[in-house]
């Protein structure tokens, strides 16, 4: 099971969590490894850019592959602090994966 953790400054929950910082080594993550089982997202990483175009990359992959690239039990949080960012996630990755 791989399970993914995207924050620039927080450490995962344990160890059975790959950490990444950034949405350019999320994508690699992702093109290695394939979609991972689950993703903790943060909202807000470093230099002021958030995860959504990471969010949009990975949408538009499942797309590109007639829905087959993001498993059906794939799971996703947001531990982000920020409430909005959260909600922009949870909206945009949850509405695709509720209308696939």
């Amino acid at each position: 099971m791989r399970k993914l953790y995207i924050d620039d400054m927080r450490r995962p929950y344990d160890t059975s969590w790959d950490l990444v910082k950034d949405t350019a080594s999320a994508i690699e993550y992702v093109e290695l490894f394939g979609c991972p089982d689950e993703i903790s997202f943060d909202y807000c990483l470093a230099d002021g850019k958030t995860i959504m175009p990471f969010v949009e990359w990975f949408i538009q992959k499942d797309k590109d592959s007639c829905g087959k690239f993001i498993p059906s039990n794939f799971r996703f949080i947001v531990h982000s602090s920020s409430s909005v960012g959260r909600a922009e996630v949870m909206r945009v990755l949850g509405n695709y994966l509720k209308s696939r």
